[in-house]
């Protein structure tokens, strides 16, 4: 993986729980709308994992 990717995954990560913090939503309250795992959002927000464009649109419109 390149720097470029890492970096992307970690500003994606970073804004996603920005927003969700600036939206009074928890971790948890997030995965059960998207019908993800806690476990899952939590390596996205700590920039171990960038998810596939269907994800990022299903965290969209929760």
């Amino acid at each position: 993986m390149s720097i470029n990717n890492e970096k992307v995954k970690l500003i994606f990560g970073l804004k996603l729980k920005q927003l969700r913090q600036d939206k009074g939503i928890q971790l948890n309250e997030l995965a059960d709308r998207g019908r993800f795992s806690v476990s899952y959002l939590n390596e996205i927000e700590k920039g171990k994992k960038y998810p596939k464009a269907d994800k990022i649109f299903a965290l969209a419109r929760r």
